[in-house]
């Protein structure tokens, strides 16, 4: 029987009986009994960054269609719009937090670094870390747990960036390195991402044709679209347009520019050829993103 992909996101678990949840302004969710699993006993759609800490138990799960299993000290990070279906569960313990894209688009993180751990991450499902390391993350929960209870937003965004560059470093250091399909295409295909995403954080403002990369490259845009493609999970159009919505949401967020302003800003012939790009990408009128601030 075909079954409906559904997406949750931080508004639609808010709306779901589930023990022990603490929320700040729908941009944090922070789950401290892994009961709220029942919730992906169908494909599901996260629409929000997720990182899950089990401690005990087990998890037979798939991620993005590849199955795997959970146990006690593995560290699990889903992206948005990861799809990710739960089938059983054994005596689980653990927690979770949420962490919407717009709040994480607030952090401010370094974008090269973001889409650095997308890839070491996508498709690579749990690590496992040492159980004296993954321990070390729970400190993390109890400060976000008392902040959040007291609304301290500029202590959760601190925690928040911490947590962050915690759970990069512990995939560094503890992510395995199996990369049997395409090994000796690797060290290539990386070399031309750092390539284009430094070319792309140079001219992102001025220029959104994969045309104008590849020639930067010396490459014709199909090599470059298939190597992107094939290294990181998204196409080199994706990366483009997430990185000029990016900037384009920190505009409206962030200065008194008008939206008139932004547009030029970023090499828009008009505001409104700008209004469409943006409301494709997003869903939202950038003035509408605007007051939804």
């Amino acid at each position: 029987m075909y079954k409906t992909l559904t997406d949750i996101s931080i508004e639609r678990l808010l709306e779901q009986d589930i023990p022990e949840l603490v929320e700040f302004h729908k941009d944090i969710v922070m789950i401290n009994s892994l009961d709220g699993m029942r919730l992906f006993s169908h494909p599901t759609r996260l629409k929000a960054t997720t990182v899950l800490v089990c401690l005990q138990g087990e998890i037979d799960c798939s991620i993005n269609l590849r199955r795997f299993k959970i146990e006690a000290n593995h560290l699990l990070v889903n992206f948005a719009n990861d799809i990710i279906q739960i089938h059983s569960t054994d005596n689980i313990a653990g927690y979770a937090v949420m962490l919407s894209e717009d709040y994480m688009q607030q952090l401010q993180l370094d974008f090269r670094l973001r889409a650095q751990s997308y890839i070491g991450l996508r498709g690579n499902g749990p690590i496992s870390v040492p159980h004296e390391e993954i321990v070390n993350l729970k400190p993390y929960y109890d400060l976000f747990k008392r902040n959040m209870e007291a609304g301290n937003p500029e202590v959760i965004k601190g925690l928040a960036l911490a947590l962050s560059h915690t759970i990069l470093l512990m995939v560094k250091c503890y992510q395995g390195q199996n990369h049997a399909d395409g090994e000796e295409d690797a060290p290539r295909a990386q070399q031309l991402f750092d390539k284009f995403m430094t070319l792309l954080q140079a001219y992102h403002e001025k220029e959104r044709s994969l045309q104008f990369y590849a020639d930067k490259m010396y490459l014709t845009p199909k090599y470059v679209s298939g190597m992107i493609k094939s290294y990181s999970g998204k196409a080199a159009l994706e990366w483009i347009n997430e990185y000029v919505v990016l900037e384009a949401k920190m505009m409206l967020r962030y200065t008194q520019m008008s939206v008139q302003e932004i547009a030029y800003a970023l090499n828009f012939p008009t505001q409104s050829a700008f209004g469409k790009y943006f409301k494709q990408q997003v869903n939202l009128s950038p003035r509408q993103y605007r007051e939804r601030g």
